[in-house]
C-alpha cells in the first residue's frame, strides 16, 4: 500500500471491515466492533482461506474499553509473522471483495 492507502485502512479499520492480501495470503481485518456481550470494543484479523473466505487462523483479536486502545494494538503489536502493521503494510495490497 501507499502511504495515502495506509492512511485511509487505518481510517476504514476505526469502524470497518476490510480485507488485505499479504505474501500470498488473504486476511480479513474486522474494525472496532462493540460486542454486546461484554460491551468491549474488540478488533480482530484472522487469515482468510482464499476460497470460502472463511477463517483458518487468528492473529488478533483484542478487547478494550477504548477504540483508540483496540486501534493501537491493530497497529503496534507484531502478530504479523513478528512484525507490526506499519512493518509490512508497504507490502500489503488492500482487496476489494
Amino acid at each position: 500500500m501507499t502511504s495515502k492507502e495506509i492512511t485511509d485502512f487505518i481510517d476504514s479499520m476505526t469502524w470497518e471491515e476490510c480485507t488485505v492480501r499479504l505474501y500470498g495470503k488473504l486476511y480479513w481485518c474486522l474494525g472496532v466492533t462493540r460486542y454486546p456481550q461484554d460491551n468491549k470494543l474488540r478488533i480482530q484479523v484472522f487469515e482468510a482461506d482464499p476460497v470460502t473466505y472463511e477463517g483458518i487462523r487468528d492473529l488478533l483479536s483484542y478487547a478494550s474499553n477504548s477504540k483508540d486502545d483496540c486501534m493501537r494494538h491493530f497497529l503496534e503489536d507484531k502478530y504479523w509473522d513478528g512484525k507490526s502493521f506499519y512493518e509490512v503494510a508497504p507490502d500489503m495490497e488492500w482487496v476489494d471483495l
